[in-house]
């Protein structure tokens, strides 16, 4: 079955009163193998990963910043199901006496019990500060000064809804704050970080290390750095025009499945948001391309070429064909020796 129909029984299973709660990573797995017994091994971290962020998607939980490592994957360590039911909760206005940057709007609003308290929570903060007048922190600082909890501001919008959250009412601006990025894991393959160069990015930690190894033997690296995403968790790559020196370009290596394409055109699109050209690492492709494959998810034809359309042309006909016929090639195929014995990595 599809993630999105997953993900309505797997929340109903998680919290069938709908009250809303936090359940690890290997919980949601255990209930998700009790409602797909059928689903072969190979497959299941797979439809794990279109089953979480498909629920996310669809507001049916939050996942948290914090990732775990599940075999190949990295998952989010919980998510926070949303509340389905109404609380019967009266709303009421906040009243207290408001300062002006609240008073014209938040006045005679009515608001739950949590939006209050968030509410008077501003208010003074704006007291003390005279009107925020405070260094700009990151969004987990303020949240944990207001309210005593680092992940209040996580979700978007942050906590207390879009009641609260609007442009015109409570905002980051207001509060002097801002999402911080997550760094990016990456070390330089050369002593000289000096100038400009470009970058090359991978899915796994077994191939990053091979490629900085491979790398570093090297008098002229075809790359400045290697970084890492670490699976899903392709935030960091916001952080890429934060490095000490400026990336020409991105190039980007995952593993030669449906998850792999869909993270590699992920993480291509927020490097290129962040104002560095990206595209497909087309040699290290290649020879995925030209890999031993092992069985993988099967996926019909029209989404493997879709799948495939980030590929460079050449490439894309037979990773379509592969996906077809249920095969996948992990990055981890290019071990060491067979990167030092390839006369297409070698002689670009």
């Amino acid at each position: 079955m599809s993630g999105v129909v997953e993900a309505v029984r797997l929340a109903a299973v998680l919290d069938p009163a709908g009250r809303g709660r936090r359940c690890s990573v290997d919980e949601v797995a255990e209930a998700l193998r009790g409602l797909v017994p059928q689903t072969e091994p190979w497959a299941f971290l797979d439809l794990l990963e279109a089953v979480l962020r498909q629920g996310e998607e669809q507001g049916r939980w939050k996942a948290t910043r914090v990732t775990v490592q599940r075999g190949r994957a990295r998952l989010p360590k919980s998510i926070l199901l949303t509340r389905r039911t109404p609380t019967g909760e009266t709303l009421r206005p906040v009243d207290v006496p408001l300062r002006g940057e609240l008073a014209s709007w938040a006045a005679d609003l009515p608001l739950s019990a949590s939006q209050r308290r968030l509410l008077v929570s501003v208010n003074d903060w704006l007291r003390r500060t005279d009107g925020g007048d405070v260094p700009m922190a990151a969004a987990a600082e303020r949240a944990y000064e207001l309210l005593g909890d680092e992940k209040a501001f996580d979700s978007t919008p942050p906590r207390g809804g879009a009641t609260l959250w609007r442009p015109d009412r409570l905002t980051f601006d207001l509060l002097r704050c801002e999402r911080v990025a997550t760094p990016l894991t990456w070390e330089p393959t050369g002593a000289d970080l000096t100038g400009d160069g470009p970058m090359v990015c991978v899915e796994n930690h077994a191939t990053f290390r091979t490629l900085l190894r491979v790398l570093r033997e090297r008098r002229v690296p075809r790359w400045r750095a290697v970084a890492w995403v670490q699976g899903r968790n392709t935030a960091p790559v916001k952080s890429v025009a934060d490095l000490p020196f400026r990336v020409t370009r991105l190039d980007y290596l995952g593993d030669l499945d449906p998850a792999g394409l869909e993270i590699a055109a992920t993480v291509c699109s927020i490097a290129e948001d962040a104002g560095v050209e990206a595209g497909p690492a087309a040699v290290l492709w290649r020879m995925l391309v030209e890999a031993s494959p092992r069985s993988g998810p099967k996926v019909d034809r029209d989404r493997a070429r879709r799948l495939a359309a980030w590929l460079p042309e050449a490439l894309r006909e037979p990773a379509a064909v592969l996906l077809t016929e249920g095969r996948a090639v992990p990055q981890e195929a290019l071990r060491y020796e067979t990167l030092v014995r390839s006369e297409a990595f070698n002689g670009e």
